[in-house]
Protein backbone atom coordinates (compact mmCIF):
# COMPACT_ATOMS: atom_id res chain seq x y z
CA UNK A 1 0.00 0.00 0.00
CA UNK A 2 1.33 3.45 -0.84
CA UNK A 3 0.33 6.93 0.29
CA UNK A 4 0.38 9.85 -2.16
CA UNK A 5 0.62 13.55 -1.28
CA UNK A 6 0.38 16.22 -4.00
CA UNK A 7 1.87 19.69 -3.57
CA UNK A 8 2.54 22.74 -5.72
CA UNK A 9 6.21 23.63 -5.97
CA UNK A 10 8.14 26.49 -7.51
CA UNK A 11 11.76 25.47 -7.93
CA UNK A 12 13.63 28.11 -9.88
CA UNK A 13 16.87 26.29 -9.17
CA UNK A 14 15.79 23.66 -11.67
CA UNK A 15 16.50 26.14 -14.45
CA UNK A 16 20.21 25.65 -13.83
CA UNK A 17 19.97 21.95 -14.59
CA UNK A 18 21.49 22.18 -18.09
CA UNK A 19 24.59 19.99 -18.21
CA UNK A 20 27.78 20.56 -20.19
CA UNK A 21 28.64 17.82 -22.68
CA UNK A 22 32.15 16.52 -23.26
CA UNK A 23 32.16 13.12 -24.94
CA UNK A 24 32.53 12.55 -28.68
CA UNK A 25 29.27 12.01 -30.54
CA UNK A 26 28.14 8.40 -30.52
CA UNK A 27 24.97 6.54 -31.33
CA UNK A 28 23.77 3.85 -28.98
CA UNK A 29 20.86 1.51 -29.32
CA UNK A 30 19.41 1.33 -25.82
CA UNK A 31 17.44 -1.53 -24.38
CA UNK A 32 13.96 -0.86 -23.00
CA UNK A 33 13.57 0.31 -19.40
CA UNK A 34 11.75 -2.84 -18.40
CA UNK A 35 14.45 -5.10 -19.84
CA UNK A 36 17.31 -3.06 -18.32
CA UNK A 37 15.87 -2.90 -14.82
CA UNK A 38 17.28 -6.33 -13.98
CA UNK A 39 20.89 -5.63 -14.97
CA UNK A 40 23.38 -6.44 -12.23
CA UNK A 41 26.75 -5.12 -11.08
CA UNK A 42 27.59 -1.73 -9.62
CA UNK A 43 29.00 0.65 -12.27
CA UNK A 44 32.53 1.50 -11.21
CA UNK A 45 33.73 3.43 -14.27
CA UNK A 46 32.46 6.20 -16.52
CA UNK A 47 31.71 3.73 -19.31
CA UNK A 48 29.75 1.46 -16.97
CA UNK A 49 27.61 4.16 -15.36
CA UNK A 50 26.80 5.74 -18.74
CA UNK A 51 25.82 2.28 -20.00
CA UNK A 52 23.61 1.79 -16.92
CA UNK A 53 21.75 5.04 -17.66
CA UNK A 54 21.41 4.53 -21.42
CA UNK A 55 20.19 0.99 -20.76
CA UNK A 56 17.13 2.51 -19.09
CA UNK A 57 16.14 4.61 -22.12
CA UNK A 58 13.69 3.48 -24.82
CA UNK A 59 15.13 1.19 -27.47
CA UNK A 60 16.64 3.07 -30.40
CA UNK A 61 17.28 6.30 -28.47
CA UNK A 62 20.12 8.22 -30.13
CA UNK A 63 22.81 9.41 -27.72
CA UNK A 64 24.93 12.28 -29.04
CA UNK A 65 26.98 13.02 -25.89
CA UNK A 66 27.58 11.23 -22.61
CA UNK A 67 29.84 11.43 -19.58
CA UNK A 68 29.97 10.48 -15.91
CA UNK A 69 31.93 9.04 -12.98
CA UNK A 70 31.57 5.59 -11.45
CA UNK A 71 32.05 4.72 -7.79
CA UNK A 72 35.71 3.87 -8.41
CA UNK A 73 36.23 7.44 -9.64
CA UNK A 74 34.28 9.34 -7.00
CA UNK A 75 32.20 9.01 -3.85
CA UNK A 76 29.57 11.02 -5.76
CA UNK A 77 28.96 9.02 -8.97
CA UNK A 78 26.78 10.38 -11.75
CA UNK A 79 26.02 10.05 -15.46
CA UNK A 80 24.57 12.46 -18.01
CA UNK A 81 23.53 12.00 -21.62
CA UNK A 82 22.13 14.07 -24.46
CA UNK A 83 19.34 12.00 -25.99
CA UNK A 84 17.67 12.65 -29.34
CA UNK A 85 14.02 13.69 -28.99
CA UNK A 86 10.86 14.45 -30.96
CA UNK A 87 11.94 18.01 -31.85
CA UNK A 88 15.00 16.86 -33.77
CA UNK A 89 17.19 18.23 -30.96
CA UNK A 90 18.28 16.63 -27.71
CA UNK A 91 17.03 16.27 -24.15
CA UNK A 92 19.44 16.18 -21.19
CA UNK A 93 18.97 13.21 -18.85
CA UNK A 94 21.17 12.70 -15.81
CA UNK A 95 21.32 10.51 -12.73
CA UNK A 96 23.29 10.69 -9.50
CA UNK A 97 23.33 8.82 -6.21
CA UNK A 98 24.38 10.08 -2.81
CA UNK A 99 24.55 9.06 0.83
CA UNK A 100 23.98 11.20 3.90
CA UNK A 101 24.57 11.05 7.64
CA UNK A 102 21.73 11.60 10.09
CA UNK A 103 17.96 11.50 9.72
CA UNK A 104 17.25 11.11 5.99
CA UNK A 105 13.59 12.12 6.41
CA UNK A 106 14.61 15.64 7.47
CA UNK A 107 15.29 16.69 3.86
CA UNK A 108 13.43 14.03 1.88
CA UNK A 109 10.48 14.71 -0.41
CA UNK A 110 9.05 17.82 -2.02
CA UNK A 111 9.62 21.19 -0.36
CA UNK A 112 6.32 22.88 0.46
CA UNK A 113 7.21 26.08 -1.39
CA UNK A 114 4.26 28.01 -2.78
CA UNK A 115 1.28 26.84 -4.77
CA UNK A 116 2.91 26.55 -8.20
CA UNK A 117 0.51 28.99 -9.85
CA UNK A 118 2.99 30.40 -12.33
CA UNK A 119 4.55 33.42 -10.63
CA UNK A 120 7.17 34.93 -12.97
CA UNK A 121 6.33 32.34 -15.62
CA UNK A 122 7.31 29.36 -13.47
CA UNK A 123 4.82 26.53 -12.88
CA UNK A 124 5.60 23.34 -10.98
CA UNK A 125 3.84 20.43 -9.34
CA UNK A 126 5.30 17.71 -7.13
CA UNK A 127 3.90 14.38 -5.97
CA UNK A 128 5.25 12.31 -3.06
CA UNK A 129 4.55 8.59 -2.75
CA UNK A 130 5.54 6.52 0.26
CA UNK A 131 6.48 3.05 -0.98
CA UNK A 132 5.63 -0.17 0.83
CA UNK A 133 9.21 -0.49 2.14
CA UNK A 134 9.10 3.01 3.67
CA UNK A 135 11.16 4.78 1.02
CA UNK A 136 9.88 8.03 -0.47
CA UNK A 137 9.41 8.60 -4.21
CA UNK A 138 9.05 12.25 -5.27
CA UNK A 139 8.22 13.35 -8.81
CA UNK A 140 8.44 17.03 -9.67
CA UNK A 141 7.40 18.50 -13.03
CA UNK A 142 8.05 22.11 -13.94
CA UNK A 143 7.92 24.55 -16.84
CA UNK A 144 9.36 28.03 -17.17
CA UNK A 145 8.56 30.50 -19.93
CA UNK A 146 9.38 34.20 -20.17
CA UNK A 147 9.68 36.84 -22.86
CA UNK A 148 12.75 38.21 -21.07
CA UNK A 149 11.20 41.54 -20.12
CA UNK A 150 10.96 40.90 -16.38
CA UNK A 151 13.05 42.62 -13.72
CA UNK A 152 16.65 41.44 -13.84
CA UNK A 153 16.18 39.59 -17.15
CA UNK A 154 18.24 40.18 -20.28
CA UNK A 155 15.42 40.72 -22.79
CA UNK A 156 15.86 37.29 -24.35
CA UNK A 157 12.90 34.87 -24.36
CA UNK A 158 13.39 31.54 -22.61
CA UNK A 159 11.27 28.39 -22.43
CA UNK A 160 12.21 25.13 -20.71
CA UNK A 161 10.53 22.09 -19.21
CA UNK A 162 11.84 19.49 -16.80
CA UNK A 163 11.21 16.54 -14.54
CA UNK A 164 13.02 15.80 -11.26
CA UNK A 165 12.61 12.43 -9.55
CA UNK A 166 14.03 11.40 -6.17
CA UNK A 167 14.05 8.01 -4.48
CA UNK A 168 15.07 8.45 -0.84
CA UNK A 169 15.33 6.06 2.05
CA UNK A 170 17.43 4.76 4.95
CA UNK A 171 21.05 3.72 4.55
CA UNK A 172 22.72 0.46 5.50
CA UNK A 173 21.57 -1.17 8.74
CA UNK A 174 25.18 -2.25 9.32
CA UNK A 175 26.31 1.30 10.11
CA UNK A 176 26.49 2.43 13.73
CA UNK A 177 24.65 5.70 13.07
CA UNK A 178 21.55 6.57 11.07
CA UNK A 179 22.27 7.29 7.41
CA UNK A 180 20.31 7.88 4.22
CA UNK A 181 20.44 6.96 0.54
CA UNK A 182 19.20 8.99 -2.41
CA UNK A 183 18.86 8.45 -6.15
CA UNK A 184 18.17 11.53 -8.27
CA UNK A 185 17.06 11.40 -11.92
CA UNK A 186 16.31 14.45 -14.03
CA UNK A 187 15.13 15.18 -17.56
CA UNK A 188 15.58 18.70 -18.97
CA UNK A 189 14.61 20.23 -22.31
CA UNK A 190 15.10 23.80 -23.46
CA UNK A 191 12.28 24.67 -25.86
CA UNK A 192 13.27 28.26 -26.70
CA UNK A 193 12.77 28.80 -30.42
CA UNK A 194 11.96 25.15 -31.02
CA UNK A 195 9.55 24.58 -33.90
CA UNK A 196 8.25 21.46 -32.18
CA UNK A 197 7.67 22.98 -28.74
CA UNK A 198 3.92 22.38 -28.70
CA UNK A 199 4.33 18.79 -29.81
CA UNK A 200 7.35 17.93 -27.65
CA UNK A 201 7.30 14.35 -26.39
CA UNK A 202 9.74 13.63 -23.54
CA UNK A 203 12.23 10.82 -24.00
CA UNK A 204 10.94 9.25 -20.77
CA UNK A 205 7.35 9.67 -19.66
CA UNK A 206 6.54 9.93 -15.96
CA UNK A 207 5.99 6.19 -15.54
CA UNK A 208 9.32 5.41 -17.22
CA UNK A 209 11.08 7.97 -15.02
CA UNK A 210 9.76 6.38 -11.84
CA UNK A 211 10.77 2.92 -13.10
CA UNK A 212 14.24 4.13 -14.03
CA UNK A 213 14.94 5.78 -10.66
CA UNK A 214 13.94 2.52 -8.92
CA UNK A 215 16.17 0.31 -11.10
CA UNK A 216 18.18 -2.13 -8.91
CA UNK A 217 21.48 -0.95 -10.42
CA UNK A 218 21.34 2.29 -8.39
CA UNK A 219 20.89 0.43 -5.10
CA UNK A 220 23.79 -1.83 -6.09
CA UNK A 221 25.81 1.33 -6.72
CA UNK A 222 24.92 2.71 -3.27
CA UNK A 223 25.93 -0.59 -1.66
CA UNK A 224 29.25 -0.41 -3.52
CA UNK A 225 29.79 3.11 -2.15
CA UNK A 226 29.23 1.78 1.37
CA UNK A 227 31.83 -0.93 0.82
CA UNK A 228 34.34 1.39 -0.86
CA UNK A 229 34.06 4.50 1.32
CA UNK A 230 32.52 3.33 4.59
CA UNK A 231 29.89 5.08 6.66
CA UNK A 232 29.09 8.63 5.46
CA UNK A 233 30.08 11.31 7.95
CA UNK A 234 28.36 14.51 8.96
CA UNK A 235 29.75 17.51 7.08
CA UNK A 236 31.73 19.72 9.42
CA UNK A 237 32.23 23.38 8.64
CA UNK A 238 35.35 24.57 10.38
CA UNK A 239 35.64 28.20 11.37
CA UNK A 240 38.48 30.03 9.65
CA UNK A 241 41.61 29.95 11.78
CA UNK A 242 41.91 33.73 11.44
CA UNK A 243 39.24 36.07 12.85
CA UNK A 244 40.23 39.59 11.78
CA UNK A 245 37.68 42.32 12.62
CA UNK A 246 36.46 44.27 9.59
CA UNK A 247 37.52 47.51 11.28
CA UNK A 248 41.15 46.32 11.37
CA UNK A 249 41.08 45.54 7.64
CA UNK A 250 39.59 48.95 6.82
CA UNK A 251 42.13 50.78 8.98
CA UNK A 252 45.03 48.89 7.40
CA UNK A 253 43.85 49.74 3.90
CA UNK A 254 43.24 53.39 4.75
CA UNK A 255 46.82 53.71 6.01
CA UNK A 256 48.19 52.24 2.76
CA UNK A 257 45.93 54.04 0.26
CA UNK A 258 47.80 56.34 -2.17
CA UNK A 259 47.69 60.08 -1.65
CA UNK A 260 44.65 61.66 -3.29
CA UNK A 261 42.37 58.66 -2.73
CA UNK A 262 39.44 59.34 -0.43
CA UNK A 263 38.38 56.24 1.51
CA UNK A 264 34.88 55.88 3.01
CA UNK A 265 33.60 53.01 5.14
CA UNK A 266 30.68 50.86 4.01
CA UNK A 267 28.48 49.67 6.86
CA UNK A 268 29.20 46.19 8.21
CA UNK A 269 27.70 44.09 10.92
CA UNK A 270 29.32 44.55 14.30
CA UNK A 271 30.66 40.99 14.24
CA UNK A 272 31.95 41.00 10.65
CA UNK A 273 35.34 39.29 10.34
CA UNK A 274 37.82 38.56 7.53
CA UNK A 275 36.09 40.84 5.02
CA UNK A 276 35.37 44.52 4.60
CA UNK A 277 34.01 46.89 1.96
CA UNK A 278 35.05 50.47 1.31
CA UNK A 279 34.37 53.21 -1.21
CA UNK A 280 37.44 54.66 -2.89
CA UNK A 281 37.32 57.94 -4.81
CA UNK A 282 40.01 59.73 -6.80
CA UNK A 283 37.67 62.65 -7.51
CA UNK A 284 36.13 61.01 -10.58
CA UNK A 285 33.50 58.91 -8.81
CA UNK A 286 33.48 56.63 -5.78
CA UNK A 287 33.67 52.88 -6.42
CA UNK A 288 33.43 49.80 -4.22
CA UNK A 289 36.52 48.00 -3.00
CA UNK A 290 36.42 44.74 -1.06
CA UNK A 291 39.04 43.12 1.17
CA UNK A 292 39.05 39.43 2.06
CA UNK A 293 41.51 37.63 4.32
CA UNK A 294 41.81 34.01 5.42
CA UNK A 295 43.97 32.13 7.87
CA UNK A 296 46.42 29.25 7.46
CA UNK A 297 45.19 25.83 6.43
CA UNK A 298 47.24 24.42 9.29
CA UNK A 299 47.98 26.58 12.33
CA UNK A 300 51.36 24.84 12.63
CA UNK A 301 52.34 26.34 9.29
CA UNK A 302 53.31 22.93 7.90
CA UNK A 303 50.69 22.90 5.16
CA UNK A 304 50.52 25.45 2.35
CA UNK A 305 51.40 26.10 -1.29
CA UNK A 306 54.53 24.45 -2.65
CA UNK A 307 55.01 26.67 -5.68
CA UNK A 308 53.23 29.12 -7.94
CA UNK A 309 51.89 26.30 -10.11
CA UNK A 310 49.58 25.39 -7.21
CA UNK A 311 47.56 28.53 -7.94
CA UNK A 312 45.04 28.23 -10.77
CA UNK A 313 45.04 31.48 -12.71
CA UNK A 314 41.75 33.10 -13.69
CA UNK A 315 43.34 34.00 -17.03
CA UNK A 316 41.78 31.48 -19.43
CA UNK A 317 42.30 33.45 -22.64
CA UNK A 318 38.56 33.57 -23.33
CA UNK A 319 36.79 35.37 -20.47
CA UNK A 320 38.54 38.71 -20.93
CA UNK A 321 40.47 38.29 -17.67
CA UNK A 322 44.19 39.02 -17.81
CA UNK A 323 46.43 37.87 -14.95
CA UNK A 324 50.10 38.04 -14.05
CA UNK A 325 51.42 35.60 -11.42
CA UNK A 326 54.73 35.87 -9.59
CA UNK A 327 56.59 34.62 -6.52
CA UNK A 328 57.70 37.18 -3.93
CA UNK A 329 60.98 37.14 -2.01
CA UNK A 330 59.35 35.68 1.11
CA UNK A 331 57.88 32.78 -0.88
CA UNK A 332 54.39 34.26 -1.05
CA UNK A 333 52.63 34.13 -4.41
CA UNK A 334 51.04 37.17 -6.04
CA UNK A 335 48.29 37.10 -8.66
CA UNK A 336 47.32 40.44 -10.25
CA UNK A 337 44.27 40.39 -12.53
CA UNK A 338 42.14 42.74 -14.61
CA UNK A 339 38.71 42.19 -16.14
CA UNK A 340 38.13 45.45 -17.97
CA UNK A 341 34.58 46.53 -18.86
CA UNK A 342 33.30 45.88 -22.38
CA UNK A 343 30.29 46.94 -24.44
CA UNK A 344 28.62 43.65 -23.53
CA UNK A 345 29.55 43.82 -19.83
CA UNK A 346 30.21 47.31 -18.43
CA UNK A 347 31.25 46.01 -14.98
CA UNK A 348 35.01 46.07 -14.43
CA UNK A 349 37.01 44.20 -11.80
CA UNK A 350 40.64 44.62 -10.81
CA UNK A 351 42.22 42.56 -8.05
CA UNK A 352 45.43 41.51 -6.35
CA UNK A 353 45.68 38.31 -4.31
CA UNK A 354 48.59 37.22 -2.13
CA UNK A 355 48.89 33.57 -1.09
CA UNK A 356 51.27 33.05 1.83
CA UNK A 357 53.30 29.82 2.19
CA UNK A 358 51.19 28.63 5.16
CA UNK A 359 47.97 28.78 3.10
CA UNK A 360 46.70 32.11 4.45
CA UNK A 361 46.13 35.05 2.14
CA UNK A 362 44.70 38.46 1.35
CA UNK A 363 42.61 39.60 -1.62
CA UNK A 364 41.81 43.21 -2.55
CA UNK A 365 39.29 43.74 -5.35
CA UNK A 366 38.36 47.10 -6.90
CA UNK A 367 35.22 47.62 -9.00
CA UNK A 368 33.78 50.48 -11.05
CA UNK A 369 30.47 50.22 -9.16
CA UNK A 370 29.23 52.54 -6.42
CA UNK A 371 27.02 49.70 -5.14
CA UNK A 372 25.84 46.27 -6.25
CA UNK A 373 22.36 47.44 -7.24
CA UNK A 374 23.09 50.01 -9.96
CA UNK A 375 25.06 50.42 -13.17
CA UNK A 376 28.78 51.30 -13.11
CA UNK A 377 29.59 54.91 -12.29
CA UNK A 378 32.73 55.02 -14.45
CA UNK A 379 34.66 53.04 -17.06
CA UNK A 380 37.86 52.75 -15.03
CA UNK A 381 38.51 52.51 -11.28
CA UNK A 382 40.08 54.79 -8.67
CA UNK A 383 42.93 52.30 -8.16
CA UNK A 384 44.78 50.36 -10.84
CA UNK A 385 45.67 46.69 -10.54
CA UNK A 386 49.32 47.65 -9.96
CA UNK A 387 48.35 49.96 -7.10
CA UNK A 388 46.26 47.17 -5.59
CA UNK A 389 49.27 44.85 -5.85
CA UNK A 390 51.49 47.35 -4.03
CA UNK A 391 48.95 47.57 -1.19
CA UNK A 392 48.32 43.81 -1.03
CA UNK A 393 52.03 42.95 -0.78
CA UNK A 394 52.59 45.17 2.26
CA UNK A 395 53.62 43.21 5.35
CA UNK A 396 50.77 44.61 7.45
CA UNK A 397 48.36 41.97 6.12
CA UNK A 398 50.53 39.02 7.15
CA UNK A 399 50.96 40.65 10.56
CA UNK A 400 47.18 41.02 10.97
CA UNK A 401 46.57 37.40 9.99
CA UNK A 402 49.21 36.20 12.46
CA UNK A 403 47.79 38.43 15.21
CA UNK A 404 44.24 37.14 14.82
CA UNK A 405 44.93 33.48 14.03
CA UNK A 406 43.54 31.26 16.77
Amino acid sequence: MSTTVKRGWRRRAALTAAIATVAAATTMGAASASAASGQGGAPGTEQEIVAALTGLLPEGTEITDAYGQGYLDSEYPFAAVEAGDSTGGTTTIDVSVSRSAGDWTEWAGCPDNGDGTGEDGFVADCTETELSDGRLLSVNTWEYETDGSGEGEDGEPFHAIGWDVWLEGPGSAEFESETGRSVYLSQYKELTGSAGADAYVPVLDEQQLTEAVQAPVWQELLAALDAEYGEPAEEEWEEDSAQIPAAELRDAFRALAPEGIEVTDVDHGADEVNSAELLTDDGKGAALLSISAWGPWDASGEEGFEDVEDIESFDDGESGVECADSVLEDGAELSVCSAAPTDEDPVGLWWATVYYPDGSGIDITQTNLADWENAPVRADAPLTADQLAEIATDGVWADLIAQYTV
